[in-house]
């Protein structure tokens, strides 16, 4: 068998290593018996009686294994805590001690929600003439009563307003409603401080420079346009606002060849029911001290010039923006940014939808932009179909997540191609809480970068997909690269491909706890449907449930790899397909070191845990674990048993495995290996202290019924091969179809140890042999055929297990 690990951009990072395991032994009757299968069967395992999360350990007390503290509704016959997607409704994740929790914006307009029980806002939900927004749904540009009758609507009728109507052909217009001037300039030269301009319906191409306080109110955004432009600010403005203190604008639309609203100096502007539309370089934009706020408004295609590339609403350096209960769409650059030290960035309520690219820059796109050392804050917001980045938080900026939908980011004009839903990168640092990361191209959260780090709680990644073309990563759902850090807790990471998460690079970190990894498909270039893959990184895991992923649950490799695991649940990896290796629980390999403590790892199809080098001298602690049912593979070619090359699987001696390790270092101590098909301990070329452990209920492949000599096929407790050193103290092994414990060709010792209800208890084969301590101290009793047989030929597997 082929024996290699892959690394993500190269094919094959060892040479095969099957040449170190050349044991395959002729097959004998040591029995004497004929060709007729024997009817020794084994025991099955005791039936635990313990507290939940608890089993009954090698010493006859109960032991803790797995998560724990787990709610009831997690809780299955097993008293084990198994969390699932399944068991909560739609729109929910699993927090393991309190049971299903929501995710994603938490309060939806009925409209807007999907049929997966999230909140989807998209422009699509909506009429024309109207945005979506999460809570208030799908609302009228002219908002909720509409234009109103007469030039200027409903535009309150108080004492001191200046009136513009622009069709007025007096030549005595004093600002009144009588007798209105027809410019914006001429009114601002009459309103008071404070006062309100009141614009009839009309279009007026006329900039507005603002230097005072005051509001200026249409009766709605479809009857009122502004778009002229005024050279008084940079970029060239539509609406310019100067050191203007308290500034209001209110039921207009503004287009045209310049910025929507620049703000600077003391300005404090709020627009309200403002229609911004196909103006250039920004939507809005505030900078040097000034504050725009963007309330129920709608800022679509901003397009690009020579003094910006098309952002919908912006702050600078020393700018604050307000985003609420909003839509920014269609726009180029980015729709909310926030770009230099001192800027800061709010969202709240609000949908960022379809940035596209204007092909002019790589970086065209991105739905929301945080880089430069600002600052922003996302709430109860949808960014979604934006190119790229769904939100982007780099260069030593920062930014909060709460209840928000990042979804179906897509590539844009970058070589390589990417669409990563919330990228943290270049010493940047992102926390996310209550939030859905759906359907976005290649990754759903990547931190990355030397002094980036990141905070994830209570949120869920989902339906990551590989970018069409030229995909290197092939759909991560949380990748934690090149030095970042990441705090990963109470979170699901679901159906992403290739990988669930992803940790590279010797000094990435993850530390990650209560989190469900669940279901990642075998799709994509690199990963092969991983649950968690450590590449030269460090993870510290904390009772998390990887389960029912298609590749491995958890891989760990390369030399200065360091895994902490403890009180996890590493369940049913069983691959839909034959492709090798499959269906594996944990695996460490290539130098990386583990500890194993206190998890269960159960249900897996080819080996629960494996440890596999050509650098020797690594080293895996596994103390305290159960490790229970590691099935085996299946033929799938109406196996008739007659080991025929048939495209079956009839002698694949690597599937079914508990513990198995190859070239490593192994502690096995205080566990509990169960129910395993082919073997429950196998050790190639390896050495290993195991001590207080139980191996027990190896079934043998069930061909055996079928007429298969039971000694022909592995069905051993511990297995010392290909010159293993192996020393077994206080272990007990009982029920395994075939031996106890066979060492071949190894050689180690033996104290305290029990083989009994085997079908042999001790079997020893080849040269060298291991150092026997018999008497009172160890006892091979009650075996089927054999207590003890040396000199046998037993069939044993010719290599380990194939890895990544």
């Amino acid at each position: 068998m082929r024996f290699c690990a892959t690394r993500a951009g190269s094919s094959c990072l060892a040479a095969c290593i099957a040449a170190l395991l050349p044991l395959v032994a002729a097959c004998s009757d040591p029995s004497g018996s004929s060709g007729a299968p024997l009817v020794c069967e084994g025991v099955a395992p005791r039936a635990p009686s313990c507290a939940p999360g608890h089993v009954l350990g090698p010493a006859d007390a109960c032991m803790p294994v797995g998560i724990q503290g787990c709610a009831e509704l997690f809780v299955e016959d097993d008293g084990l805590c198994h969390p699932s997607m399944e068991k909560c409704p739609a729109g929910t994740i699993p927090k393991f001690d309190e049971g299903c929790i929501p995710a994603g914006i938490p309060r939806c307009a009925p409209e807007l929600a999907g049929d997966d029980g999230l909140c989807r806002p998209a422009m699509a939900r909506c009429p024309t003439g109207t945005f979506a927004t999460p809570e208030a749904g799908c609302v009228p540009v002219d908002g909720p009563v509409g234009c109103g009758r007469g030039p200027w609507g409903s535009v309150p009728r108080v004492s001191g307003n200046v009136y513009v109507d622009p069709s007025y052909s007096g030549a005595d217009g004093d600002g009144s409603e009588a007798r209105p001037v027809t410019t914006i300039e001429a009114a601002l030269g009459l309103v008071d401080d404070g006062g309100t301009i009141a614009l009839a319906a009309g279009t007026y191409d006329e900039p507005v420079v603002i230097t005072k306080p005051l509001e200026i109110t249409g009766p709605c955004a479809s009857r009122v346009r502004i778009r002229g432009v005024s050279s008084a600010v940079r970029p060239p403005a539509i609406v310019a606002v100067l050191d203007a203190g308290e500034v209001t604008l209110r039921g207009i639309e503004i287009g045209g060849d310049g910025a929507g609203v620049v703000a600077t100096g003391a300005s404090a502007v709020t627009l309200e029911r403002v229609h911004i539309k196909d103006a250039m370089h920004a939507g809005v934009l505030s900078g040097d001290g000034a504050r725009i706020s963007v309330a129920q408004s709608w800022i679509e295609g901003t397009r690009g010039g020579s003094a910006g590339t098309g952002i919908g609403a912006c702050a600078e350096a020393g700018g604050a923006l307000l985003v609420k209960e909003s839509a920014v769409t269609g726009n180029r650059a980015a729709g909310v940014a926030a770009l230099q030290a001192g800027a800061t960035a709010s969202v709240v309520g609000s949908l960022v939808e379809g940035t596209v690219s204007s092909g002019r820059y790589p970086a065209d796109g991105q739905g929301i932009v945080v880089q430069d050392g600002a600052e922003a804050s996302i709430e109860s917001t949808a960014v979604v179909g934006n190119q790229l980045s769904g939100i982007l938080v780099a260069a030593s900026a920062s930014a909060t997540l709460s209840g928000v939908l990042v979804e179906g980011t897509s590539t844009g004009t970058s070589d390589p191609p990417y669409g990563v839903g919330v990228y943290a990168a270049r010493q940047a640092r992102v926390a996310i809480d209550s939030s859905v990361v759906l359907g976005n191209t290649e990754i759903g959260v990547a931190v990355i970068g030397e002094g980036s780090a990141a905070t994830m709680t209570r949120s869920l990644v989902q339906g990551t997909v590989a970018a069409p073309t030229g995909s290197l990563l092939g759909g991560f759902g949380v990748a934690v690269a090149r030095g970042a850090a990441m705090r990963l807790h109470d979170s699901a990471v679901v159906r992403n491909r290739g990988t669930g998460v992803h940790v590279g690079d010797s000094s990435a970190e993850l530390i990650a706890g209560g989190n469900l990894i669940e279901g990642t498909i075998a799709e994509g270039s690199w990963g092969d449907g991983a649950g968690l893959t450590v590449a030269e990184g460090r993870v510290t895991l904390v009772s998390n449930a990887i389960r029912s992923n298609e590749g491995t649950g958890l891989l760990v490799g390369y030399d200065g790899s360091e895994a902490t695991v403890t009180g996890n649940l590493v369940e049913g990896h069983v691959a839909p397909d034959r492709r090798a290796p499959v269906g594996q629980g944990i695996v460490i390999y290539r130098g990386a070191t583990a500890v194993l403590a206190g998890n269960v790892v159960s249900g897996n199809r080819s080996v629960g845990v494996f440890a596999g080098t050509e650098i020797l001298g690594s080293k895996v602690e596994i103390i305290g674990n159960l490790i229970d049912g590691t099935a085996g593979g299946e033929s799938d070619d109406g196996d008739d048993g007659d080991d025929g090359d048939d495209g079956g699987d009839d002698d694949d001696d690597s599937t079914g495995i508990g513990v198995a390790a190859a070239g490593y270092e192994i502690r096995l101590a205080s566990s509990i290996v169960r129910g395993s098909r082919t073997a429950g301990v196998v050790l190639f070329a390896s050495e290993a202290e195991i001590s207080q452990t139980v191996v027990d209920g190896v079934t043998g492949d069930p061909r055996a019924a079928q007429g298969r000599r039971r000694d022909e096929l592995v069905a051993d407790g511990v297995l010392a091969l290909a010159g293993s050193t192996v020393a077994l103290d206080d272990v007990r092994v009982e029920g395994c179809a075939r031996a106890g414990i066979l060492y071949d060709r190894s050689t180690g010792r033996l104290s305290r140890v029990r083989a009994l209800d085997n079908r042999f208890g001790l079997v020893v084969q080849g040269s060298p042999e291991p150092q026997l301590k018999l008497g009172k101290e160890s006892a091979f009793v009650d075996n089927c055929t054999a207590d003890e047989l040396f000199g046998s030929e037993l069939r044993v597997p010719a290599s380990a297990p194939p890895l990544p």
